[in-house]
């Protein structure tokens, strides 16, 4: 595609305020418990514990804080993970949303192929017992301008 005007990172987003409000579209896909994929990695939910879930939601909230800093007004920030537990997705969010009035849940349209995971409150899961895949929770955000 010969694209100039794409810049991949990968790093800590909690450590880059060279990225402060340059950005019109970011996707933060955050470290998580992985437990939309127990499926193919049973173990999982024996390396899973109540405390190692409020650490991680902790590190995803510091992750999208830091993140959604570097989104222009207008921007757009795709927050994902593979996994299914509402501490790492909806709730985080939900608290996020209020907690920032500038920011919104912007639904794909009808054509995008996350359409058919899309729930009434905008955000789209991906079940592994419905969709014969890997469990996925995704959400795209607007900044109001």
């Amino acid at each position: 595609l010969r694209l100039n005007s794409i810049e991949t990172v990968m790093g800590d987003s909690r450590n880059h305020p060279e990225f402060k409000g340059i950005a019109d579209r970011v996707l933060l896909d955050v470290p998580c418990s992985g437990l939309g994929t127990l499926h193919r990695h049973a173990d999982a939910r024996w390396r899973q514990t109540p405390s190692g879930i409020a650490n991680l939601t902790i590190l995803q909230r510091e992750l999208l804080e830091a993140a959604v800093d570097w989104v222009k007004p207008n921007g757009e920030l795709v927050y994902s993970t593979c996994t299914l537990h509402p501490d790492e997705n909806q709730n985080l969010i939900q608290t996020f949303l209020t907690d920032h009035p500038d920011w919104q849940i912007s639904p794909p349209n009808a054509e995008s192929p996350v359409a058919p995971f899309v729930i009434d409150q905008g955000w789209a899961t991906v079940w592994p017992h419905q969709d014969n895949m890997d469990g996925f929770f995704m959400v795209k955000l607007k900044r109001s301008a």
